[in-house]
């Protein structure tokens, strides 16, 4: 079985915010009882661990409560810091500018996101119309952002949109959900 995550990336915090405010949705999750306090060995990635579902965590999934996985990882993963968070793309997946509609390949894109994560421009240009927009402006085949803090559970059910809009909510800031894998 392939690794599949969940995201919810905040599009709004910005760099100096993005600690207090991964601490701040920590606290609600940890209190809801969506996933445990202690950071333990249950996430993928470059994070000193994560935090495991909690007693209420498949409140926070859509769909049948009993079938919340029991697999590693299984954890939620906190990222503070650049990240593009996307879903499965295909090699002919296109971009889309929001100004004229013209269409540049994934692959493409690739190289500006690469230089963004490592501290150059959120921006690309469209070749037909030369307009600049930052990468959550243009148009995605699938959920896409780019973002100082995002949320990955990995291995959970799809989340329920109550919850995404909860997250939303308690940091007060625009938010993109979608997945990843198989």
């Amino acid at each position: 079985m392939g690794e599949r995550s969940r995201w919810i990336a905040d599009l709004d915090a910005l760099p100096d915010e993005a600690p207090d405010l991964a601490d701040r949705i920590l606290t609600r999750l940890v209190d809801a009882g969506i996933v445990l306090a202690e950071r333990t060995d249950c996430v993928l990635g470059d994070v000193p661990g994560g935090y495991a579902p909690g007693p209420a965590a498949a409140s926070a999934a859509m769909g049948d409560p009993a079938g919340f996985p029991d697999v590693w990882p299984n954890g939620l993963e906190i990222d503070v810091g650049r990240g593009a968070y996307y879903g499965t793309m295909r090699e002919d997946d296109r971009v889309r500018c929001p100004r004229c509609g013209a269409w540049l390949p994934f692959e493409t894109v690739l190289d500006a996101v690469e230089e963004w994560l490592e501290g150059g421009p959120d921006a690309l240009a469209c070749a037909r119309c030369g307009e600049r927009t930052g990468f959550n402006g243009w148009r995605w085949p699938v959920p896409c952002a780019f973002a100082e803090l995002g949320l990955r559970f990995w291995n959970w059910p799809p989340l329920a949109d109550g919850f995404v809009a909860s997250v939303a909510s308690a940091l007060d800031h625009r938010v993109v959900a979608g997945s990843c894998g198989t």
